[in-house]
């Protein structure tokens, strides 16, 4: 009797400790995917010169996101070269999430695979891949990283052709991602020097000198939601005019001024900044890994701008504008005004020089100048650059945006800034 009554206790206990233990198991899954759903999308566009270079940066993402816990998502569109330089052999865009094992060990899931002859570089994939991933992520906090080369609020095409454009200017036409023919890109191209390669946004080979490429303005109409962080780890996406392009779908902006050389932003710690909200350590991380080397790769520049403090901007600028037009125009060319270009590429990317150098070089009175600053202080809240940026520019001045400092000839430029949310509420180009 007593062995009976030995096993019957032994039974009852394990069948009270199962429950027990599921309920544990429960309640550390909870613990596991406590807090806000949060969503990180890099779109990498790698279809160009920079696919080594992108691949390298998403392997790094996914190494990194073992450390990652809470209900933190990322999700990955990646499209690029089967090889180096092959645009021959169609190879399709992919979308997918990274997820971690009980073992710690991170796998990719596929979500999607898109057409081979689908273009990354358009809007309409864009809008499409934001779509399923709002879809499947619904009620999240989402925040984007863009990755490929960029020429900031310049139309497609134009910083490759822009003489061609212009001699053959007939009139605007608006373009998204159209295909266009050329000369090479001198995009991210090795200097004979040897110098650092550079990230120049959204650029998809077909052959080395024919491509897609995406307009910043239809880049905005293309979101389907509104984001906490919109990322550009591209050359040049650092200006006022991107920035209030997509003040509309993006809380905050972080983007260069300047190129960014290949390497491009650390993608091995990234994560752990963008889900602690921690958006200025994101930042000072990109400055001092930069700013700590020697050379031509001691560059970078860097700024975060809260686009719902861009109004009062506009309006002080709008205002200097009117009254010293006569004054700008007088700039063109200006060596005197902060550049962001290097003389290398002078007529191809002359379009982005310091804002507030522009109007510190006008005659703008005391009380306007005041009154810039404190708008900048207010919508730029973290701003940093180095020295030099590959030997070519120095930088004394720096807002954290650039602008365009008008050139009368370039009727076709002007015509599609004309266009830009950003002249349309300050009057830069009449």
């Amino acid at each position: 009797m007593n062995i009976f009554s030995d096993i019957y206790a032994r039974l009852i206990g394990k069948a009270i400790l199962i429950p027990v233990l599921l309920a544990a198991i429960f309640a550390c899954e909870q613990v596991e995917q406590q807090g806000p759903k949060r969503v990180f999308i890099v779109y990498s566009i790698g279809y160009n010169n920079l696919s080594s270079y992108l691949k390298e940066d998403i392997e790094d993402l996914e190494k990194s996101y073992s450390s990652i816990g809470g209900n933190n998502h990322v999700v990955v569109f990646s499209h690029s070269t089967k090889g180096k330089s092959n645009y021959t052999t169609p190879n399709p865009p992919v979308v997918f999430s990274f997820r971690k094992l009980g073992s710690g060990k991170v796998v990719r899931d596929t979500l999607m695979v898109m057409e081979p002859n689908t273009v990354s570089a358009s809007a309409e994939t864009l809008r499409e891949v934001l779509t399923f991933i709002q879809d499947r992520y619904q009620e999240a906090e989402y925040s984007i990283l863009f990755s490929s080369h960029g020429t900031g609020w310049a139309p497609a095409d134009y910083c490759n052709r822009a003489d061609e454009y212009e001699n053959s200017y007939s009139g605007l036409q608006m373009r998204m991602g159209r295909q266009t023919t050329g000369r090479e890109p001198y995009w991210g191209v090795v200097p004979e020097d040897g110098g650092p390669v550079v990230k120049s946004f959204g650029v998809q080979n077909i052959t080395s000198n024919t491509y897609h490429e995406m307009d910043i303005t239809d880049m905005a109409d293309a979101f389907p939601m509104k984001v906490k962080t919109l990322i550009f780890d591209a050359c040049f996406m650092g200006g006022i005019e991107t920035a209030y392009e997509l003040s509309d779908v993006a809380q905050t902006v972080i983007a260069s001024q300047t190129e960014i050389l290949a390497d491009g932003m650390d993608y091995t710690s990234m994560l752990k900044y963008i889900f602690r909200d921690n958006l200025k350590g994101f930042c000072e991380n990109y400055f001092n890994y930069y700013n700590s080397k020697s050379g031509a790769y001691q560059s970078a520049t860097i700024s975060m701008i809260d686009c719902s403090r861009l109004e009062p901007l506009a309006r002080i600028c709008r205002e200097i504008f009117e009254i010293q037009r006569e004054q700008i125009a007088s700039l063109e060319g200006s060596y005197e005004v902060q550049r962001y270009y290097r003389r290398t590429y002078s007529s191809e990317h002359k379009w982005f020089y310091d804002l507030e150098d522009i109007i510190m070089h006008t005659e703008a009175s005391e009380e306007q100048i005041e009154a810039l600053k404190t708008a900048l202080e207010g919508c730029v809240t973290y701003k940093a650059a180095t020295e030099h940026f590959i030997n070519d520019i120095t930088i004394i001045a720096h807002s954290g945006l650039s602008m365009y400092l008008p050139y009368a000839d370039r009727r076709y430029l002007n015509d599609f800034y004309k266009t830009l949310k950003w002249n349309k509420d300050t009057g830069l180009v009449k």
